[in-house]
């Protein structure tokens, strides 16, 4: 494959399924990503690797189909554009399915390693990432919502406090527990309590209206907080140690929802800014982050 034709189906793999805003990517970034690219031709029925394979590589096609099989589960069909085979190599694990290839396939594929790599060297570039991620688990945490099923349950309160406000100690055991923060690791999340601020609502006061972007994350420690979004309907109720509006609030695509508050509420606030700029500083946090999100994706895709 020539340099040029590589580069440019980089650049065209790269925003199907990465990210849209190509404009804040150095060259040298796609430079890099078209030279860990490896070419594969695959024919019609064959095997592109076996559940139980440990995840080396991740795909990407630009077009036809695969068929991903996973025992006990009905044929997922992947379509091109995109990337498949990344969540278990983000996840560490064994292919949890087998992937075959229903027509001729051009492939190429990336070595985790490699990848990975490119994302602790360029920030910008797993920030599209981890966004690309959380939009994904947005769109399926509605399509469920919107049917009525599952909706977050009432959670237990996550400190038995007796109101006062809380210390920074108190503020990391909140964030520990909440995904997708859970997993992050202690030093980056004490890091991100120490931004966030403590913000109480009154019965029926509104935390965010629709129209308008929400400045910040907000993290329940105790109370009831109502949300919902007119097109398509849907509708979400949470309790302690959960995001309000789930994932949608991490994918800075909320301004279609409102919130408010059901009963007395307290939170912790922060703001997506805050949130990169912790993840900047400690990449394990970035891997961390695309291991909840992938953990998320999978659970919600099985629920569909």
């Amino acid at each position: 494959m020539s340099d040029s034709r590589t580069r440019r189906i980089s650049h065209e793999l790269f925003l199907a399924s990465v990210g849209d805003n190509l404009g804040v990517v150095e060259p040298w970034v796609m430079n890099r990503l078209s030279s860990i690219l490896e070419e594969e031709d695959v024919a019609a029925g064959d095997c592109i690797y076996a559940a139980g394979d440990p995840p080396d590589h991740f795909y990407f096609a630009r077009q036809g189909r695969v068929d991903l099989v996973r025992e006990g589960r009905p044929v997922e069909v992947f379509e091109g554009p995109g990337a498949f085979g990344m969540f278990d190599a983000i996840l560490e694990r064994p292919h949890s399915q087998s992937a075959y290839a229903r027509s001729p396939l051009e492939l190429l594929r990336v070595g985790v390693d490699a990848w990975l790599e490119l994302l602790e060297d360029s920030f910008e570039l797993a920030r599209m990432a981890v966004l690309r991620g959380a939009r994904n688990v947005a769109a399926l945490e509605e399509r469920l919502w919107a049917n009525g099923r599952q909706l977050p349950p009432p959670g237990p309160r996550v400190l038995g406090t007796t109101g006062a406000r809380l210390d920074v100690v108190e503020r990391l055991a909140v964030l520990m527990q909440t995904p997708p923060l859970r997993g992050a690791g202690a030093q980056p999340v004490s890091d991100l309590a120490l931004l966030c601020e403590e913000v109480s609502f009154a019965a029926g006061e509104r935390l965010f209206e629709r129209g308008v972007a929400p400045e910040s994350v907000f993290v329940i420690v105790d109370g009831r907080v109502d949300a919902s979004r007119d097109n398509p309907r849907v509708a979400w109720r949470g309790g302690p140690g959960q995001v309000v509006c789930g994932v949608v609030s991490f994918a800075e695509q909320g301004t279609e929802w409102e919130a408010h508050a059901v009963t007395k509420t307290r939170t912790l606030a922060f703001g997506i800014d805050d949130w990169f700029d912790v993840m900047e500083e400690n990449f394990e946090m970035v891997r961390a982050t695309l291991a909840s999100l992938a953990t998320e994706h999978e659970r919600l895709s099985g629920e569909l």
